[in-house]
């Protein structure tokens, strides 16, 4: 049967696609030639396409405004069309920079699950949080420091791996970049984290991969006896002050950037790269950390055109690089914060991971 056959002029129809006018039959169905040529060419290519909502409910009519590819070849499949032609294997672009966090930091995840996982397991004492389909747990004082010692010691890890020319600086520099970094990060994976388990930022904030705050407990982590704590009424005016602050800076841009995975590492790498002005370092360190926010915003640009098939994407850069700057903010109220404990109530600062790390 030949793959294009051409109606009476008075048989007019409507594509099963993209609703347009059509008179001419395309590889056997009510196809406009537009629909059928962007069958045929996914299908030789074997590309896939991202979902523009990620939901996979976006209109697929020719009138909407931006039309969804994913969508758009998923309404193919199921309208019935085939394609048995030749087909290529398709080369993905390569971004390498993304590529390689991407991988490091699904490495440093599963080396740190392995590790919590052992430590809740010998602890006995967390409770579960009801979740229907992960294991979440409480965060106890028990095992709060042991926690934090496995995501420094992994996140350094990853660090050294995502950015490897920053080992050709002196160990001084490195160390300034990566006490900066370790604050956004530890703000970036929570808030992703959180939004990706329990669909927003509510009750629960996510601690550690196995761990959960939850909010209604004031300072979020159980075990802690408030009658052996100073001031302990003001220590829990203190931290829902400064959550509260947290949310009212960071929700509102968070939520409308609603981050896809590869802006979640573009994210990282972003915020790795814009230091504190406290942060001393050497021209070679500033240009070497310039060439890494370079190929993350081309990596960016990359995955925008070819992945998502956008040819204006300035809104969701622009959202991106706000938040970025959301981030540092948030990283200078935290660290204000455990000062505060510090100064204050001498709760959590007996830690010397948490003072040099945090502070």
């Amino acid at each position: 049967m030949p793959s294009t056959v051409k109606l009476s002029e008075a048989d007019h129809r409507s594509c099963l696609v993209c609703s347009a006018p059509t008179n001419v039959v395309h590889l056997g169905m009510d196809i406009c030639r537009a629909c059928s040529c962007f069958f045929t060419r996914a299908k030789k290519t074997g590309k896939e396409y991202p979902c523009r909502q990620g939901n996979g409910t976006c209109d697929t009519a020719k009138e909407a405004k931006y039309v969804c590819r994913r969508c758009r070849f998923d309404k193919c499949i199921s309208v019935g069309l085939t394609y048995n032609g030749p087909m290529r294997e398709r080369r993905k672009a390569v971004v390498p920079i993304l590529n390689r966090i991407r991988r490091e930091f699904n490495i440093s995840v599963e080396r740190r699950r392995v590790q919590e996982w052992q430590l809740l397991r010998k602890c006995g004492l967390h409770k579960r949080i009801p979740h229907p389909t992960l294991e979440i747990y409480d965060v106890q004082e028990t095992t709060f420091y042991e926690i934090l010692n496995i995501y420094v010691v992994q996140s350094f890890v990853f660090f050294k791996k995502s950015f490897p020319a920053l080992q050709q600086l002196p160990e001084k520099e490195t160390e300034i970049i990566f006490k900066d970094f370790i604050g956004k990060l530890s703000i970036i994976e929570s808030y992703y984290f959180t939004r990706q388990i329990w669909g927003g930022i509510n009750r629960f904030i996510m601690n550690s991969v196995f761990t959960c705050k939850d909010m209604d407990n004031s300072l979020g982590i159980d075990g802690i006896d408030s009658s052996k704590v100073y001031n302990a009424d003001l220590l829990k005016s203190c931290t829902q002050m400064h959550v509260d602050d947290l949310h009212r800076v960071l929700l509102p841009i968070f939520n409308r950037t609603n981050l896809s995975e590869t802006e979640f590492f573009a994210l990282i790498t972003l915020a790795m790269c814009e230091l504190d002005a406290e942060c001393e370092i050497s021209e070679e360190a500033k240009n070497t950390l310039d060439k890494y926010r370079l190929e993350a915003l081309k990596g960016l640009q990359s995955f925008y055109r070819q992945e998502l098939g956008l040819v204006d994407y300035s809104m969701r850069i622009g959202n991106l690089m706000s938040l970025n700057h959301v981030i540092q903010e948030c990283k200078s109220l935290f660290t204000v914060f455990l000062r505060l404990y510090d100064t204050m109530f001498d709760l959590f600062m007996g830690n010397d991971l948490m003072r040099r790390m945090f502070l």
